[in-house]
């Protein structure tokens, strides 16, 4: 019977919020906001301008960037500069939650807009908690940052990390 009202007690605490339980992609690192003029990682990939100062990102929006990265990056498979299957892991084939990525994820503010910025890098990389969000050189595109505009609800760019030789992949940015 305790149980039963703790979990009757539960489902009423979250039911006057309209939010639903989120679950975090595996490999999720949230970080706390930055100051404006943070500089995000861009030792060998573009980013899409000045930080104007950052915000407390909330779990749903991280689950709104995942879904909507996922079909993104699939559809650059059949766009010109992107080569599907020559890195490992592929972003190409990536899904939501994608286990093979880790992200590092916090909020920015950039021309006014509150845009969720997540650091992607592959899950076998092991990063330095006193060093984040994780910088890398070359790399390659298995290394990339996303821009989810959350007013929008939808990815606003994406930069994938050059590499010594190729391939270097084209930023997305529609």
């Amino acid at each position: 019977m305790k149980a039963a009202l703790l979990a009757l007690a539960l489902a009423g605490a979250n039911s006057g919020t309209g939010e639903e339980a989120v679950t975090l992609p595996p490999e999720t690192t949230v970080l706390g906001a930055p100051d404006a003029g943070f500089a995000l990682p861009a030792c060998s990939r573009a980013t899409a301008g000045p930080v104007e100062g950052g915000w407390e990102v909330a779990d749903s929006d991280i689950a709104a960037m995942e879904s909507a990265l996922a079909p993104v990056l699939r559809s650059l498979a059949d766009k010109d500069g992107y080569n599907a299957g020559t890195e490992t892991p592929d972003p190409l084939t990536y899904v939501a939650n994608d286990p093979r990525w880790s992200r590092e994820v916090f909020g920015i503010i950039r021309g006014g807009r509150r845009i969720v910025y997540g650091n992607y890098l592959p899950a076998t990389v092991t990063p330095n908690p006193q060093h984040m969000p994780t910088g890398v050189c070359d790399g390659g595109p298995v290394f990339f940052g996303v821009e989810y505009d959350v007013d929008a609800k939808a990815i606003a760019h994406i930069a994938f990390n050059g590499a010594l030789g190729g391939p270097f992949w084209p930023v997305y940015a529609p």
